[in-house]
């Protein structure tokens, strides 16, 4: 018997999308939210990354990082409110748990992402996700 890991980056990617669609706070409307950055950039931006090595046994524990860009009063909120979100998105479908958050950090990019005549400010958090293999 083998086992199949379903993909996560995409559950990922949703759910911060509507988390951030229905949260009431400014920061948060209006947010990109992909796996690679959209060709037009926008204010407030969300890659969600898989940093991830192969898989084994029946439960795979996938290493994420978070890019966060956002104009300079909204970024480490926009960053912290995502973080709250992923650490509570484990349902059991495929995510059983999320753990191991580490950051955010700032990380300068040279050079600067702007948008309209202002520079984003960038920010960068990892954390671990458990999801339950099926057996094939």
């Amino acid at each position: 018997m083998k086992t199949l890991f379903p993909p996560t980056t995409g559950k990922l990617c949703a759910v911060l999308r509507t988390a951030l669609t229905a949260s009431p706070l400014a920061y948060a409307s209006g947010v990109t939210v992909g796996p690679e950055l959209p060709a037009t950039k926008t204010a407030r931006m969300v890659t969600v990354r898989d940093d991830s090595g192969p898989d084994d046994g029946v439960q795979t524990r996938r290493r994420y990082g978070i890019n966060v860009w956002a104009r300079r009063q909204d970024a480490e909120l926009l960053a912290l409110l995502c973080m709250a979100v992923l650490r509570s998105c484990a349902d059991g479908q495929p995510i059983t748990a999320t753990d191991s958050f580490s950051g955010p950090y700032s990380i300068p990019d040279d050079p600067a992402y702007v948008v309209g005549n202002e520079d984003l400010v960038h920010f960068f958090f990892t954390f671990r996700v458990s999801a339950r293999g099926v057996d094939y």
